[in-house]
Order: structure tokens, then C-alpha cells, then sequence
């Protein structure tokens, strides 16, 4: 595929995404709420955010934004204006004076190097048309010594399960939704940044379905922990 063909395609995914989260938006918080929370609890302790600037990409409808720090500085972007509406009246609701919300491209983001203390992808990552540009980008704009925590649905592609995600890729695939990014993946691309520690990666309800990782910007890198095991 050409460099044209691949950025019209991802074009294509990312309006498929758009006209996806239009529908979505309205219902999310009431679908996704509770299945999501103990994941969303462990995105918190894992980033240990108690002060300082914090970026959320996909931050969605805003279900997080509740649970950081008020002493931290929150920016949160997304791809879609009707999932953010959502999150602006959690805003304005709750005085959450500290966030700031604006559309924006996980894979360009548009921030100086050494932005912030704490990126987080709460179940964006494995939905994006390049996720190895975004992780590259999240990488680009988290300090040293900095931290980056990933959520979503992060696989092996093994057993009954790989085996039906491979059954539904084409119709997730159609509502702008991806299955693709394997555990393997990540882990290949953190092997290949000579300053990307692995520091955990937890399973979380329901059935251990979901993972959270949690991975540093350092100089030198400590020996990882076995995700797998």
C-alpha cells in the first residue's frame, strides 16, 4: 500500500470512528460505566498522579476525569466533538476547573516535547488506524522519568477467544472498532525503545478480559516484568 492509500484509509477509519462515537455518545456512560470501572480504578493507581500534567487521549464522554487529582492538570482530547459534549457538562457539573478538553490526533499530537508527567490511552490504543505513531507520539511528549499507562482489550490471539475476535474483526472493523493489537505487539514495540520500561501489566474485570500497563520513560532500562505469566 502506498503512503496516499494508507493515509486515505486511515482517513476512512477515523470518520467510520467518528460516525460511530456520534451514535455512542448519547448511551456510553450507561454501557460502559460499570464494565469499566475496575479497569478505570487501576488506570488511577497505576498512574499515581497525585500533582503535576496529565494528558488523556480518548477521553471519550470524560468517565476518568471525576477520579484525578484536583492538584493535577488535566488535558483530554479526542476525535469526536458529541463524546466531548459529554465530558464538558462532567465539567461544568462537577467544577473540574483543573481540565482542559480539545480535539485532537493521538497519532500528531500537538504538544512540545517533554509535556507531561503522566500519559494515559484508556481503551483507545487498540482502535487506532497507527498505534505504533501514537505510542511513538505519547513517548515523544511524557518526560523522563515520566509515566505511561495503556488500557483496552490487549490479547494474545490464542484460544476461544482469539478465535472469536478473529470471527468479528470485519463487523468491529465496520463500526470503526479494531481487534488487532496483540500483546505481542506492544511488547515488540517497548523492545525496540531503548528507554521504555515495563513496570506492570494487570488483568481486570470483567474475567480479566481488559489490561492495564503501565510502562516509564527512563534512561536505562530495568529488567520487565512477564506480562504472560
Amino acid at each position: 500500500m502506498t503512503g496516499a492509500a494508507r493515509s486515505r484509509s486511515q482517513d476512512n477509519l477515523i470518520e467510520r470512528q467518528r460516525r460511530a462515537y456520534r451514535i455512542w455518545a448519547p448511551v456510553y456512560d450507561r454501557l460502559y460505566a460499570g464494565i469499566l470501572a475496575d479497569a478505570h480504578g487501576k488506570i488511577i493507581e497505576l498512574a499515581s498522579a497525585e500533582s503535576g500534567r496529565v494528558l488523556e487521549i480518548g477521553v471519550g464522554t470524560g468517565l476518568l476525569l471525576p477520579k484525578y487529582s484536583r492538584k493535577c492538570h488535566v488535558t483530554g482530547i479526542d476525535i469526536s466533538d458529541e463524546m466531548m459534549a459529554r465530558a464538558r457538562e462532567k465539567i461544568a457539573a462537577q467544577g473540574l476547573d483543573q481540565v482542559d478538553l480539545r480535539v485532537g490526533n493521538a497519532q500528531c499530537l500537538e504538544f512540545p516535547p517533554n509535556s507531561f508527567d503522566v500519559v494515559i490511552l484508556p481503551f483507545v490504543l487498540t482502535l487506532l488506524p497507527d498505534p505504533e505513531a501514537a505510542l511513538d507520539e505519547c513517548l515523544r511528549v511524557v518526560k523522563p522519568e515520566g509515566t505511561i499507562v495503556i488500557a483496552g482489550k490487549i490479547g494474545d490471539g490464542a484460544g476461544v477467544v482469539g478465535l472469536a475476535e478473529r470471527i468479528m474483526a470485519p463487523f468491529v472493523e465496520a463500526i470503526g472498532w479494531s481487534a488487532a493489537f496483540r500483546s505481542q505487539r506492544l511488547l515488540g514495540w517497548i523492545d525496540r525503545q531503548p528507554c521504555v520500561e515495563l513496570v506492570d501489566w494487570l488483568s481486570s474485570a470483567p474475567c480479566g478480559l481488559f489490561k492495564v500497563i503501565k510502562l516509564r520513560k527512563s534512561y536505562e532500562r530495568s529488567p520487565a516484568p512477564s506480562p504472560l505469566a
